[in-house]
């Protein structure tokens, strides 16, 4: 229900909105402020590292256990009752309201046909876990299909059955199979829905661990990566980790998942010039890490469920974290109550607020109900953030964003309240 509300909310807006982008005061273009070395050189201890490798990992574990969409999938178990699958299968978008495809309204029994492919009639009594690792990147949905549901007929931004996008190599538990065969619906780290299984590979476990608990790796730590295997572009977002075979001064050698026509994973050595955009392993966790890795989407198109290659609100800051390998929850009101360090502002006043982040540490979350910003610092007494942004109310009209931009808390919500009024909690990871 929550999240039809936010589909609802957030699609209204951008149809109501005018034509164009429109840039309210407090979304700045000013040259300082929208690049990363005017917040990193005014962050006092922004190269000191917040947690070693041990730290992070120990910080992992809070996380998991403050977070039941995050999971250890080396700890996965390795069977689940039928009706904790059928529960799983069963969470799903409400088909009983109206929704539209390619701006026709969806009839019912196209609804029908959604429903009884996901084949929750066949969950056995026990589900033994297969595993599988991704080969591309691959929209994980609400339920077996890759056509785009949405609310209103003209709507092509809030697709209601997108979830998140995987990245390649991303290990995933194989929980069922939808009716036709052409959908897995599995859990990665932090999400479960329905994968498109030619985006899958299957493998045994010990292969599979290689990918849930890499040892040798490169890090992605440009806005995304791109490289060649089994004859196609591969992407690779912000964050995703490619597995390492061998080094040279100037080359990596890695192993690319790839699909075999029977569904089984094969892995494809490529090699790769050593580049700006790869880092081997994680980079150390410092706040100015992160804010520069959340520069590298700077200007880049919102893209809800990481459609379009690019971020909604909550994967971008997922990705900058992942960079230095913590490893957060999907959702940003998720990521509101995950472990760290919170700062609740319930019924504060502006003052107190302005306060309170004041005293915050660059690269903290700021959020409030159904967005996420992160936290840069501030500049004359004010407060600034860099946030994937769709749309906001400036004097009672609509404004479309639909870009990753730096703004101060002046922006206005459609209440007339502004940003820095409707925050709700901040959240210093570590």
């Amino acid at each position: 229900m929550i999240k039809k509300i936010l589909f609802l909310c957030m699609t209204l807006m951008i149809l109501l909105m005018p034509k164009g982008p429109v840039e309210a005061a407090g979304i700045t273009a000013y040259e300082k402020f929208i690049s990363p070395a005017y917040w990193t050189e005014h962050n006092a201890d922004g190269d000191k590292v917040v947690l070693n490798a041990a730290g992070v990992e120990a910080f992992n574990k809070k996380i998991i256990a403050a977070s039941p969409t995050v999971y250890d999938m080396a700890a996965y178990p390795k069977t689940l009752s039928g009706k904790t699958v059928t529960a799983y299968v069963n969470t799903h978008t409400d088909l009983s309201d109206e929704l539209y495809r390619e701006g026709k309204l969806v009839s019912d029994n196209y609804k029908n046909i959604l429903r009884s492919q996901t084949n929750a009639a066949a969950i056995p009594a026990e589900v033994t876990v297969r595993y599988g690792v991704t080969v591309r990147r691959a929209n994980l949905r609400n339920l077996p299909t890759g056509e785009g549901l949405f609310f209103y007929a003209s709507d092509r931004n809030f697709d209601a059955l997108q979830e998140t996008a995987l990245d390649p190599g991303e290990a995933v538990a194989i929980l069922h199979t939808s009716t036709n065969g052409y959908f897995y619906y599995v859990q990665a780290y932090n999400y479960r829905g329905w994968l498109s299984k030619f985006d899958v590979a299957e493998t045994d476990r010990s292969t599979w661990l290689r990918y849930a608990e890499p040892k040798n790796f490169l890090t992605v730590v440009a806005k995304d990566y791109t490289l060649k295997a089994d004859g196609a572009q591969v992407l690779f977002q912000q964050g995703a980790r490619l597995q390492l075979a061998d080094k040279k001064a100037s080359a990596y050698t890695v192993k690319v998942p790839v699909r075999t026509k029977e569904g089984k994973l094969q892995e494809e050595k490529v090699v790769l010039a050593a580049h700006a955009s790869l880092h081997e392993g994680y980079l150390p966790y410092t706040t100015n890490n992160i804010i520069r890795s959340a520069f590298k989407f700077y200007d880049s198109v919102y893209a809800w469920g990481g459609l379009q290659q690019s971020v909604d609100c909550s994967s971008f800051i997922s990705n900058a974290y992942r960079t230095v390998g913590i490893f957060l929850p999907r959702n940003a009101d998720e990521q509101e109550t995950s472990a760290g360090i919170h700062k609740k502002m319930g019924n504060m006043s502006s003052a107190q607020r302005a306060n309170v982040i004041k005293g915050l540490t660059p690269g903290s979350t700021l959020h409030m109900d159904g967005h996420v910003m992160l936290y840069l610092g501030s500049s004359n007494e004010i407060p600034y953030a860099i946030h994937s942004l769709g749309s906001h109310y400036t004097g009672g009209t609509r404004h479309s964003v639909m870009k990753v931009v730096v703004s101060d808390l002046n922006l206005q919500k459609s209440n007339g309240n502004t940003y820095l009024d409707e925050l709700t909690t901040c959240v210093t990871f570590r």
